[in-house]
């Protein structure tokens, strides 16, 4: 009798209690894809069915970028049901995405009956798919091109790899995590594939080459000076992974400094434009270099005055490495130096103008809070500028920086053009 009376409530309790399927709706999804759409889009698409009308879904990615993944979700339009497609379109133009960025999404999906489901996470990298790209790799540096032969890739990425291992050779630097590099064969396709600028920007700027995060690097591969751009703009990737810590980047004039000691063809009119500057007593002080400069006339200048006092710093390089250490440690830039090198900024620099035959530089008397004057400077060095003829103006090289946008550091080489600007750009 026990027996049976155990089995009588077994039943009893399985009549009252709901099946599966009633006490929580399975929710299943059937589809989930994405369409790249490169340079504007990335589409999302799901369908999912479940046993009660689905009143909710989420589209959760995240973006691997220069400080770890960066976390979004969406809320993709759809009409409620037992089957349902929703689509989400990701503006990649407006919402910058690089080329190359490795992404990952997934679903969350509801029904009204309370049933929830997480779709498994998918990986995806927004590449550009516009052209048959073919790609080499060494070193964990991947270059990617379409314009030219194997042996055009091939010397590109010597030309970079051989700049990292002066980096290595004079600054213990080393880069710890995969590159990419996307080599245009135009500038209109490389124009598309960058940040979302204005039609009067993309006429007067080329591009040369820009780092657009932690780990992609585009360059123009039809410019003459593609190999000096590349090893300079790679350079720049390597010294932000080993010294730029979690509160900013390191000063200008170390960054620059350092990237174009790490070329193998130093423009030699960097020492001419330097010595010209001494013997006026022209030059700017570090304060002033350690962010870009906005007077494109000093552009040319600012390199010069970095790598010269970056050479004076790897005179030590066991110093350099503390330098870069303390850094990446999240210190100032008057800590770094003290505890480095055991100075601050103004004596580094005094000890810097005295090896270029220099009085230190004249301090304001205390309690004077004005701003000290900074000499007038014109561009130095430069060449003249050939006869314009019908087909092609006159220009002048000079070297400029320009600031940070959309959190991406821009370097800027300026080209001032006879009948109007055209500005020649170093990310």
């Amino acid at each position: 009798m026990k027996w049976l009376s155990l089995l009588l409530a077994l039943a009893f309790l399985a009549v009252l209690s709901p099946g599966p399927s009633e006490a929580q709706a399975t929710i299943s999804v059937t589809s989930s894809s994405f369409e790249n759409k490169f340079p504007n889009e990335l589409i999302f698409r799901v369908e999912a069915t479940s046993p009660a009308d689905i009143n909710k879904i989420t589209l959760f990615y995240a973006i691997k970028g220069d400080k770890g993944e960066v976390s979004a979700y969406a809320y993709p339009e759809f009409t409620p049901g037992k089957q349902v497609k929703a689509e989400y379109r990701l503006n990649t133009r407006k919402n910058y995405i690089p080329p190359g960025t490795e992404m990952r999404f997934y679903w969350g999906i509801e029904d009204s009956a309370g049933g929830r489901l997480e779709s498994k996470p998918s990986a995806l990298s927004y590449d550009d798919v516009r052209f048959q790209w073919r790609n080499i790799s060494q070193g964990g540096v991947t270059l990617y091109w379409y314009v030219g032969a194997e042996d055009f890739a091939k010397g590109l990425l010597d030309a970079g790899l051989a700049a990292i291992k002066r980096l290595s050779s004079d600054a213990a630097i080393q880069y710890e995590r995969p590159m990419k590099i996307w080599v245009y064969g135009t500038k209109a396709e490389m124009d598309s594939a960058l940040p979302l600028r204005s039609e009067t920007y993309r006429e007067q700027i080329v591009t040369l080459g820009v780092r657009l995060s932690a780990d992609v690097l585009a360059v123009l591969g039809s410019h003459r000076e593609v190999k000096e751009t590349l090893a300079h703009e790679l350079s720049h990737m390597v010294i932000h992974q080993a010294a730029e810590g979690p509160f900013g980047s390191i000063p200008a004039w170390l960054d620059e400094g350092l990237a174009v000691n790490a070329e193998e063809n130093v423009p030699g009119r960097y020492d001419r434009i330097l010595q010209d500057a001494v013997k006026r007593d022209a030059l700017i002080s570090l304060q002033s270099l350690s962010s870009p400069p906005g007077n494109p006339d000093q552009v040319d200048l600012f390199y010069a005055e970095s790598y010269s006092v970056v050479k004076l710093l790897l005179k030590d390089r066991d110093k350099m490495r503390e330098l870069l250490a303390a850094f990446k440690a999240g210190s100032s830039q008057a800590d770094a130096l003290k505890k480095a090198y055991g100075f601050d900024l103004p004596t580094l620099e005094n000890n810097w103008r005295a090896t270029l035959g220099l009085a230190p530089r004249p301090t304001p008397p205390p309690g004077d809070s004005r701003p000290q004057a900074v000499p007038s400077l014109v561009p130095f060095g430069l060449p003249t500028p050939l006869p314009a003829t019908a087909s092609q103006p006159a220009s002048i090289s000079v070297n400029v920086v320009g600031i940070a946008a959309a959190g991406f550091a821009i370097l800027v080489a300026v080209v001032a053009v006879v009948a109007g600007l055209v500005i020649i750009r170093r990310g």
